[in-house]
């Protein structure tokens, strides 16, 4: 291959790579590896790569309004890259991409012996937080693929703190011990600088104001997401979740007029939460014994999002109070048939909890949430 022809192929390469480079910001490149000799450890690499990975899957997995992380594999790089390093000038396409300023995060988990004792090295780089440096020691009797699972929750801690507090939410939300998730928060928002307002640190406090939902403390809730609020006013979600604490309390006027407001001045333009909206204001006037307008609401809530099951149920409710039960006992058959579709984000109240139209109702979960699909074809 003649020297022409090599320039014109490495020029190629780094054009691709400013594409790849923008097309992949914002993802987390992972690598693990072994060191030899580490007896006792039956497991090849390849597997350990893919429990490290499958960890940051799930985080990802998890059903946010922000968007997620992305995770690839060493392995998995852009064609630029690819031909940059098949050229040998990858050092050029690395200063290229950080003179962009598009420096992906990485991670990489090492296995290694330390004293005869196993230990895990997670390290890498996060835009957030700078190099990351942890050895890992495994727990009395914690089997190997535990301890890298729990080695690669650490490393998205660091990575993506946010998307990581919420699969921590999500995966207790049965067991309702949020201790790790509060400890990340209140780390998380700890770094962020005390500006009035805070894009991340209203996403933190929206996930507290849950955690306070699941412990049946609205109080304590409602003061999470006012706080969001003011961290955020762009943030719908916080708005919703703050309306769905009005009701709890009882205060169906100030949800109504909230959801009211949010409709007519900031309506989201995601069809899920803006139909939340509208389930909520139902719900608000359920509270009121309007039914007249809550039916409308629940109406027009089905009619942005017709697959969701909890404004359905909703609606259901609302057409037995109405002593419509020939129509109630549709739309809850319709609720239960929409039951395998998306719900909700994992940040909005609505997903887990009833809207609790009744007086003194104590904070009860949601009959519906979002499904695992499993298919046998």
């Amino acid at each position: 291959m003649d020297l022409t022809t090599i320039s014109v192929a490495v020029l190629l390469a780094l054009g691709l790579l400013v594409g790849d480079t923008a097309m992949h910001a914002g993802t987390v490149s992972v690598e693990v590896a072994i060191a030899p000799k580490i007896e006792g450890v039956s497991i090849d690499q390849r597997t350990l790569a893919g429990e490290f990975e499958d960890q940051f899957d799930a985080i990802t997995a998890t059903s946010s309004v922000v968007r997620p992380l992305e995770i690839r594999s060493r392995e998995q790089q852009g064609v630029g890259m690819a031909l940059a390093e098949a050229f040998s000038v990858q050092n050029v396409a690395y200063a290229l991409q950080d003179q962009l300023g598009f420096t992906s995060d990485s991670i990489r988990f090492t296995l290694f012996v330390d004293k005869g004792e196993m230990r895990g090295l997670v390290h890498g780089h996060s835009h957030l937080v700078g190099n990351i440096n942890q050895i890992m020691i495994p727990n009395k009797d914690e089997p190997l693929i535990a301890f890298v699972q729990r080695s690669a929750l650490w490393g998205a801690s660091q990575l993506a703190p946010y998307s990581t507090a919420l699969y921590l939410l999500q995966k207790h939300s049965a067991d309702k011990d949020f201790t790790d998730a509060v400890a990340l928060i209140d780390h998380a928002k700890a770094l962020l600088p005390p500006t009035p307002t805070s894009f991340d640190r209203s996403l933190f406090d929206n996930l507290l104001g849950l955690v306070a939902l699941f412990k049946n403390d609205p109080q304590g809730a409602r003061k999470s997401f006012d706080a969001a609020m003011f961290g955020d006013r762009t943030n719908p979600v916080p708005f919703l979740n703050a309306a769905f604490t009005d009701i709890q309390l009882d205060d169906y006027q100030k949800a109504a007029d909230r959801m009211k407001e949010l409709v007519r001045l900031a309506p989201p333009a995601n069809n899920v939460l803006l139909a939340t909206a509208y389930m909520t204001w139902g719900a608000a006037l359920m509270g009121l014994h309007d039914l007249q307008g809550a039916d409308r609401m629940l109406a027009k809530a089905t009619e942005v999002n017709p697959e969701s099951s909890s404004a359905f149920g909703l609606w259901s409710e609302e057409k037995g109070l109405a002593g419509d039960e020939a129509t109630a006992h549709k739309l809850d058959h319709k609720a239960r048939e929409e039951a395998a579709t998306f719900e909700n984000y994992g940040e909005v109240a609505a997903l887990y909890f009833h809207l609790a139209w009744r007086d003194n109702e104590p904070v009860t979960l949601n009959k519906f949430a979002n499904p695992s699909i499993v298919t046998f074809h």
